[in-house]
């Protein structure tokens, strides 16, 4: 009873925040079929061992992006998935595919579980025991893999030092590890140590492919990546937001070299097709002569790939039409009552249905309006203002992309 009470508060805060979170979800499910279908035929290819093509959200501030991709989490989640999400910030930038697989495979979480994915898989991982570890030794063992995948996949199985195995999950995400500690941990595991290769500076998507296809071995039905405010790209350079495309179109799956074993959502604001790719920065008659004639030539195509997958295949979200709105508002006054024990009772002036007004909006009026009534005996006035989104280019993400590229060439894309 306690339990049930404290999810029903932690629901009710993240209302009152406007922050999606699973509690929410839980009990307030998004309503749009042809979005479930598609997200569950992406995860029904990428268990099978494609890569699954994934979902574009678009939709404006408030209209349930990132509670979609909290649903969608969950529905991963209870098919057997792990499940990262990766918001694309300053820090996690798309057109950095090191520090995208990093943050994918740091935030990395199972169903039941309460901390890291491969963290789990790390202590409990057998080869002679894990369902998937022959489909997995032959595909690091195919042509031209990098051979440091097999070598470390080696040690990951041999040793039985739990140290040794954290840092070959830390060489998976991108962290490399020295000769000398492969070596070291291979002798202690009784193996002759090989030659050890210098890492790859090129082999993110692979080794996205290799987790991927680890966690399958695992018993995992695959691995589900979830990008939040990929409109980010708008603010890098062009050059930038070109392998942010390319990176983009692979990861989706709208190309076929997109990683198998992986399905990916991504949210994206409604008007980028109509301000990025064309209008002002029109990206779309600027970008690929632009890439054709720098070093980042071998990505033009697919970064057009990715460009007219956001101009094409961009699952629109509707608004919520009245009768949903109404029992939405039924739903959320017994929630509210039921969470403080207090009778929330109808709002008489609430506001007239509107098409422009997003789902987010009403939730935080109602709650809002109830939160005044049951602690101060009165009405109050909720103020709305617009955000108007920037697509301005930001020269301080830039700058810090510019400086790491400089010091670390060539530069790692998917």
């Amino acid at each position: 009873m306690i339990a049930a009470k404290v999810r029903m508060l932690r629901a009710i805060e993240a209302l009152r925040a406007g922050v999606p979170s699973r509690d929410v979800v839980s009990f307030f499910p998004p309503v749009q079929a042809d979005i479930e279908t598609r997200w569950e035929k992406s995860l029904v290819a990428s268990s099978s061992g494609a890569n699954g093509q994934g979902l574009l959200l678009e939709g404006d501030f408030g209209t349930g992006k990132t509670h979609w991709l909290e649903y969608m989490e969950h529905l991963a989640l209870e098919a057997n998935f792990i499940c990262s999400t990766v918001v694309v910030n300053k820090e996690t930038p798309l057109h950095d595919a090191r520090k995208i697989l990093a943050a994918a495979v740091d935030s990395a979480r199972f169903r039941g579980g309460s901390g890291p994915a491969l963290g789990e898989i790390s202590h409990t991982y057998r080869a002679e025991s894990a369902p998937g570890y022959t489909k997995l030794f032959e595909w690091v063992h195919g042509p031209d893999r990098d051979p440091r995948l097999a070598l470390t996949l080696l040690l990951f199985e041999r040793t039985r030092d739990e140290e040794t195995r954290e840092r070959v999950l830390l060489e998976w995400a991108g962290t490399p590890m020295t000769a000398a500690e492969i070596k070291a941990g291979l002798r202690d595991a009784g193996v002759t140590p090989p030659t050890v290769p210098k890492p790859r500076k090129d082999n993110a998507l692979e080794k996205l492919e290799f987790v991927a296809r680890l966690v399958q071995s695992a018993g995992y039905a695959g691995w589900a990546l979830l990008l939040d405010e990929t409109e980010m790209v708008s603010k890098y350079s062009l050059l930038q937001r070109g392998r942010s495309y390319a990176n983009l179109a692979l990861l989706l799956g709208a190309t076929k070299q997109g990683p198998a074993g992986l399905s990916c959502a991504a949210t994206i604001t409604k008007d980028y097709a109509g301000q990025v790719l064309y209008g002002r920065k029109n990206d779309m008659a600027n970008l690929v002569a632009k890439m054709e004639t720098s070093r980042e030539a071998g990505l033009a195509a697919t970064a057009l790939v990715g460009m007219r997958f956001i101009e094409r295949s961009g699952v629109d979200l509707r608004p919520p039409g009245k009768e949903l709105v109404d029992g939405l508002f039924d739903q959320c006054r017994k929630l509210y009552s039921e969470a403080y024990d207090w009778p929330a009772g109808p709002l008489p002036d609430r506001r007239e249905y509107s098409t422009s007004t997003s789902m987010r909006q009403h939730m935080r009026w109602w709650i809002n309006a109830w939160d005044l009534l049951r602690l101060y005996g009165r009405h109050g006035e909720t103020i709305v203002d617009n955000l108007v989104i920037s697509y301005d280019e930001d020269a301080d993400i830039q700058l810090e992309s510019h400086t790491e590229a400089a010091r670390d060439e060539p530069r790692i894309v998917l």
